[in-house]
């Protein structure tokens, strides 16, 4: 992995040795608090895992928010079932009114999703999903931690998924939880040689590439070159395809049928278990918290969400731009990481569906504030921000 030269500070959680030091503080709970626990590769995988194991299959339809990403909607299609998008409402939360209306005789499932870690009123939505016979997959992959109605994430949904590298100094890794259901008897498969090595390789890889590992960097550095060297030799680069044709094959979300059940890599559930989940609650409110009192007076922008909540863990801070196509070329240029959840929505669905999203889509940008970030890196990023909305 080369150091992409628009990603000036790390977007993602970095393994470091901090990232096993516990602090003191509120403990929040998890997913991994919810119910059973199956630990897979991906969640666009754990979602194609929950469908199929509830059976769903050609003519179901799923009921999935105009504000979505492309991991949504393939394992629906995958299993056969047909896409209903339903809007959602500017606070984020999911439109039960407008889902209502969507509602036919072969609606079978909802998937609410906790966007950016702001938890929906899941307690409603299981009301809901209860009175209209709808099985619910909840989609905690920006919400891996959090409590509101004194239970984590997960613990409404007959289903529920989540993305353990998004929080987690790892290079893949999902869950999906049942708190209603039994998952003992779900069989999983191993990973394979090939994952344990690249998910152990591209960790590491990562963490050198952003100087977390200390004296470790330079050895570790040296080992990688040697893999590189040896790697090119035994597998040929790939063809990089298109973007309409990596849409169309899945790489652009890495969903592959063929490895629903496969499981995370030994190193990345050892990573999880290891990690301290203080420290990643603690650090992430803390850096949310910072960037909303920096960003929140700036002209041209203003904060999706502008409280956060005693119990909530963000995934990233969510800033609406005045002037995204103006802004956007001026951080990408300075090296800000920029996240853009739901930039390609499904091309299947109607537009003018759902104002909000569509509006969402194009103008919300998330920024980095996962625990890994130095404080002198948040500083930067904050000042970039400043000098790119002038």
């Amino acid at each position: 992995m080369n150091l992409p030269i628009d990603e000036k500070i790390p977007k993602h959680p970095v393994l470091s040795l901090q990232s096993f030091t516990n602090e003191q503080g509120t403990e929040i709970p998890s997913i991994l608090d919810a119910g059973d626990v199956r630990y897979l590769n991906r969640g666009s995988l754990a979602i194609a895992f929950a469908l199929q194991h509830s059976g769903i299959s050609h003519g179901d339809e799923v009921l999935i928010p105009a504000y979505h990403c492309l991991a949504m909607v393939e394992p629906v299609l995958w299993v056969g079932a047909i896409p209903t998008f339903y809007r959602i409402q500017e606070n984020t939360e999911i439109d039960l009114a407008d889902i209502g209306h969507r509602l036919t005789s072969s609606s079978r499932v909802l998937i609410s999703p906790h966007y950016f870690g702001f938890l929906q009123d899941m307690k409603l939505i299981r009301v809901f999903c209860d009175e209209h016979h709808l099985i619910l997959i909840e989609d905690c992959a920006h919400a891996f931690f959090g409590r509101r109605h004194g239970q984590p994430p997960g613990y409404y949904g007959d289903y529920a998924i989540g993305s353990a590298w998004k929080f987690f100094p790892v290079d893949e890794g999902a869950c999906i939880v049942s708190s209603r259901g039994n998952l003992s008897g779900t069989a999983t498969k191993s990973a394979g040689p090939f994952l344990e090595i690249k998910s152990l390789m591209n960790t590491l890889e990562y963490a050198v590439d952003y100087d977390r590992l200390g004296m470790l960097n330079a050895p570790i550095r040296s080992i990688l070159k040697l893999k590189d060297k040896m790697w090119g030799r035994v597998i040929p680069s790939p063809v990089t395809p298109g973007v309409g044709e990596a849409l169309e094959l899945g790489v652009a979300t890495g969903f592959d049928g063929k490895r629903v059940k496969q499981r995370n890599s030994i190193f990345s559930r050892l990573i999880i278990d290891a990690t301290s989940k203080s420290r990643i609650v603690k650090y992430r409110r803390e850096n949310y918290s910072r960037l909303l009192s920096a960003l929140s007076s700036l002209p041209g922008c203003k904060p999706l969400f502008g409280v956060l909540p005693d119990e909530v863990v963000p995934h990233v801070f969510p800033l609406v731009m005045e002037h995204p196509e103006v802004v956007f070329p001026l951080l990408k240029a300075a090296g800000v990481p920029i996240i853009r959840f739901g930039e390609y929505l499904w091309d299947g669905m109607e537009q003018g569906l759902c104002p909000v999203s569509e509006n969402y889509a194009r103008r919300v940008f998330q920024f980095p504030c996962h625990q890994d970030l130095k404080p002198a890196e948040l500083s930067w990023m904050i000042e970039q921000i400043g000098e790119a909305i002038k």
